[in-house]
């Protein structure tokens, strides 16, 4: 497993912060109230410079947060706010967050569905089958397993725009159907047409919770 440690400590025998830290900058991101809710509280140029992969985050009509990368495991990466809440993500999936009212304590890919369906879609441009590719646990001893029917949708490329930078990107939706809770929602990921990597996504977990809109500021080198 490769680790770095995310900026969110400071030097033992520190007395003061330094105000272009990267914890400094981090902490700024999740305390501060952005100028609204589709910008950051920081500048370009300041989240550039975090020395760490960068992830943006929005909880339903929130203002965005910076969350950087904390470790690496097999594409699955852990992304840390200064407030130690944590997000897994591999490939755009979210996995597992921590910190949150309700979290997401697991994601299993059953093995048949050779775990990520959006994978080859940009190339081949056929859409993944309808199918149960994934299992989910929350944090309640009564949902666990949770199987997840996944159908997909191909929608007009778009141009999305990351800190003030246009991305060219295909759009494709998952409809996923938890039969257990009744429930019916729509994720949505803009991959990038050459690469294939989750640029943004709108994704749910449960009822309960709102959706959390993930966005790649600086990518990850896996």
């Amino acid at each position: 497993m490769l680790s770095g440690v995310a900026g969110c400590t400071i030097e033992p025998h520190s007395t003061e912060e330094n105000p272009n830290s990267t914890l400094s900058l981090v902490s700024k991101t999740w305390t501060s109230k952005a100028p609204s809710a589709s910008d950051y509280p920081l500048s370009k140029q300041q989240i550039l410079s975090i020395p760490y992969a960068t992830l943006g985050v929005r909880i339903d009509r929130n203002p965005r947060v910076v969350l950087v990368l904390a470790s690496i495991n097999d594409r699955a990466l852990q992304w840390v706010s200064a407030d130690f809440v944590s997000f897994y993500t591999r490939d755009g999936w979210l996995l597992k967050t921590q910190g949150l009212q309700r979290d997401l304590t697991a994601t299993r890919w059953r093995e048949a569905s050779n775990q990520d369906p959006l994978r080859g879609f940009v190339q081949s441009g056929a859409l993944p089958p309808r199918g149960i590719y994934r299992e989910i646990d929350v944090d309640n001893a009564e949902e666990q397993g949770i199987a997840v029917e996944s159908r997909f949708e191909s929608r007009k490329d778009e141009t999305i725009t990351i800190l003030g930078e246009p991305h060219l990107t295909r759009r494709i939706d998952e409809i996923a159907n938890m039969r257990a809770w009744h429930w019916e929602v729509r994720n949505s990921f803009w991959l990038d047409p050459l690469s294939g990597d989750v640029r943004r996504s709108v994704q749910h977990y449960c009822p309960e919770m709102p959706p959390i809109e993930l966005e790649v500021l600086k990518r990850a080198a896996v």
